[in-house]
Parts: C-alpha cells; structure tokens; sequence
C-alpha cells in the first residue's frame, strides 16, 4: 500500500513540476509524435523523479523512532542518488523550494541543498508522528529553522545587494538572438555596441556551425575578438577523425588576437536531447559525448569557471571551479526547449551562487541577461562590474562538500543502533525475571 501510494504520489509530483515543459521539448527533439511524447515525458519523470518518492514510501514504515530525525535523513541520501543516478538528474530537490527565501538558503554555504531538504522535511515528518513525539519535532523543527534564519540574515549583511561601485567592467554578456534569421550576425552586432569590457559573453549555441567547417564564419568570430577583445562563445566543436571523431556542446575561448586558445566541453549531457536516457545503453542516439576537464578558462585578467546549459543545476562542478579560484561562475544556455523550465533551472542555480560565494552570470539564446550575487539575488543586467584583482575565498561547502550527507547517514545509523540496543534490552531483562521466578 504504501509504495503504491508513494508511487502516485512521486508521478503525479514529477509531472507537475516538468511534464508542462517536458512534453513539448521531447515532441521537437525526438521528432515524435504526441502518444509517444507523452510515453517518453512520463517515463523521464517517473525514472529521474517519482521512482524516488516511492522508494521514500517504501522504507517510511521500517525506519527507527524518532521518525521526525530519521524521515529527513532518509531523504537527503535519497537524493544524493537522484543527483548521481544515470548520469544524474537534481531538478527540483526539496531544498530547492527555499530559493526565494533568502535568509534561510543561506545555509547552502554550509551544508548545501541537502541542508535546507533536511530542515523542510522535519516539521512534516514531525506532524505524521503523535502526541509528545509529534511537539518534541515541531519544536526542534522551529529551533532549527530559526537559527538557520538568524544565520542567514546575517550572512546577507556580508555581501549587500548591487555590484561593486567604481568598479570596471569585467564581463559584457550578449543575450537572445539565437532564433535570428542568422544568429551569428545577430551576436556580432549585438557585440559592436556593447561596452568595453575585459570578456564578452555569447550564450550556449549562439554558433550553430562547427567552425572548424565554416572558415568564413570563423573569421567573423575571429575579427570580432580582434575589436573587443576576449570572447567566450557558446558552439558545437567535434574532435579526431574517422571512428574517433567524437562531438561536444562547446564554449570556446578567443584571445585579443583572434585566435581560439582554449575550449571547455559540456560534461553533464541533458537525457533525450543529447544523450541517451540510460547512458549505458544507446536507446537514443544523440551525436554528443560528455567533456572531461574541468578546468577554468583563464583571460589575462579573470578566470571563468563556464556552466552550459543544466550543468548549473549540479552542485559538483561549480564547486571544483571555486576550489580552483574562479572569479565568476558564467552559465552559457539556449532556453530554447524549456519554456517555463528555465525559471526553474534559474532559481536552481542561484544556490550555487550561495555555496561559492561567486558571482554567476547567466547567458541566455532566448532569454535576457541575469546576474545572480553571491548571495543569491537576481538582477538583469548585460555588464557584471567586478574590483579587479579581487577573488573570493572558500566557503565550509566548497572546502567540505557533501558533509550533509555523512551527518545524514550517521545519524540513520545512531537511530538504527539505538533501536536494536532498545529491542533486546527488553528481552534480556524478561529472561533475568523468568530465572528469579524459577529460582523462587
């Protein structure tokens, strides 16, 4: 009963937070038509969200007292697997709720995401429980919310809203011209009108050619970081030849003096769309292959940790780019198939904001220019000015990463002692009284 419950509950949850977006960018992707759409979207939900609820519903009834401290930590191990499973899908953790309330996502600095899943469950997991047990949760549900705010709040006192005054351009972002006639025309005009700026910014596919291919192309691109300076463009590259060729979703690196000096390739490929959904079998052929490195992208002056696309969605790969000194976090994205969903991709990726104290910059194909500060807010705005030479340092999360997840499994695992010691505690002390009587 329960799993059949959790399982309802985890599809009917899965496809109102997707299916509304899902659908339409499965039916243009695949070429499908509305029957085997609406197959693929629910399958997509069921696998990378619901199947989750239902195994939470599964395990409910087995876990140690108090559940209101056992049902959070299930929870958050729960996700982890949702974040690393087949390849990986974190769209729309619980935690991910509190994006709007500043004061309390601040946590994410320390714990990340999972912290803030933990503190949304217990009060809920405290009001299944009954009589003593159900206040005892409630109240340290509170206490816990509570200091978690306070902490926040001040935290937000740290880094005040608005960008750093008198400082220079650093980063000049051209948004929204990927469904022009011709895009890279688009973008080149954009670029001649902007302000100067040590990078500008093109959003992920604002290319739709392989450059490599396309010799007059790369000479527009070329001559256009030869007038302004460092480039950073989102376009597909592929490399070797014959049965080694192999394809990436790119952000490519131009230098003052045209040249392409550096690439960084998508790692975190999206199902359907770019990978098969299963990526040990090839149900669905899609032409990319996932990146390796990781590394930053250096200009004479900054250094930029690129996100494409969802990537800004996994806290792993942000965090890397801050333990290796990024200056600022630049999410290179389309938007072209997500309609609604890139709201929510935006209110996901203000928390990697919060856990590295970075600057992100988002730039959308289809959408404006957003600039998210390091303590989560948002603002549109094409210019990011930075003080030059500054870098911020690492937070508790950066440094630790998922310590959330480790106190999550120890504390199941205290529970789960506490209750088997509880359970033969009992017995031993019958067998000493059946002995007395026997005695007697």
């Amino acid at each position: 009963m329960r799993l059949g419950l959790g399982a309802v509950t985890g599809i009917v949850w899965s496809l109102g937070l997707v299916g509304f977006w899902l659908y339409p960018a499965v039916e243009e992707h695949l070429a499908t038509g509305p029957l085997a759409a609406a197959a693929l979207t629910i399958a997509a939900a069921w696998t990378y969200g619901g199947a989750y609820l239902a195994a939470f519903a599964l395990v409910y009834g087995w876990l140690p007292s108090p559940r209101w401290l056992a049902a959070p930590a299930v929870w958050v191990l729960l996700e982890q697997v949702r974040i690393r499973a087949l390849g990986g899908a974190p769209w729309g953790l619980l935690g991910h709720t509190q994006h709007g309330f500043l004061p309390l996502a601040q946590l994410a600095e320390l714990t990340g995401v999972e912290g803030l899943s933990f503190l949304v469950l217990m009060p809920a997991a405290a009001l299944a429980e009954r009589g003593t047990m159900r206040r005892t949760g409630l109240a340290v549900a509170a206490v816990l919310a509570v200091s978690a705010s306070g902490f926040g709040a001040l935290r937000l006192r740290a880094f005040p809203p608005g960008q750093a005054p008198g400082a220079t351009p650093r980063v000049a972002v051209i948004s929204g011209h990927n469904l022009a006639g011709d895009p890279l025309a688009a973008y080149l005009e954009a670029t001649a009108s902007a302000p100067a700026s040590a990078l500008t910014v093109w959003p992920e596919a604002a290319v739709p050619t392989y450059l490599a291919e396309d010799p007059v192309a790369r000479e527009r691109v070329a001559r256009a970081a030869r007038a302004r300076g460092w480039l950073l463009v989102g376009a597909p590259r592929h490399s070797g030849r014959g049965d080694a060729q192999r394809y990436f979703n790119s952000a490519l690196l131009f230098d003052p003096e045209g040249r392409l000096v550096a690439a960084y390739d998508k790692q975190r490929l999206v199902p359907f769309a770019e990978r098969s959904p299963l990526p040990a079998l090839g149900i669905v052929a899609r032409p990319f292959s996932p990146g390796t490195t990781d590394a930053p992208l250096a200009t004479d002056r900054l250094r930029v940790g690129p996100l494409i696309c969802w990537e800004a969605v996994f806290p792993d790969l942000a965090r890397r780019y801050a333990r290796q000194g990024v200056d600022v976090l630049v999410n290179l994205t389309s938007d072209r198939d997500l309609g609604a969903g890139a709201e929510q991709q935006l209110a996901f990726s203000r928390f990697r904001t919060i856990e590295t104290r970075r600057w992100l910059v988002r730039a959308s194909g289809t959408g404006p220019t957003l600039l998210v500060d390091p303590a989560g807010r948002i603002r549109r705005d094409e210019t990011l000015r930075l003080p030059s030479g500054v870098s911020a340092g690492t937070t508790f999360y950066v440094r630790y990463g998922e310590t959330m997840t480790w106190l999550a499994a120890t504390l199941l695992g205290v529970l789960f002692l506490r209750r088997t010691a509880n359970d033969s505690a009992p017995s031993g002390a019958n067998a000493a009284s059946r002995s007395n009587s026997i005695a007697s």
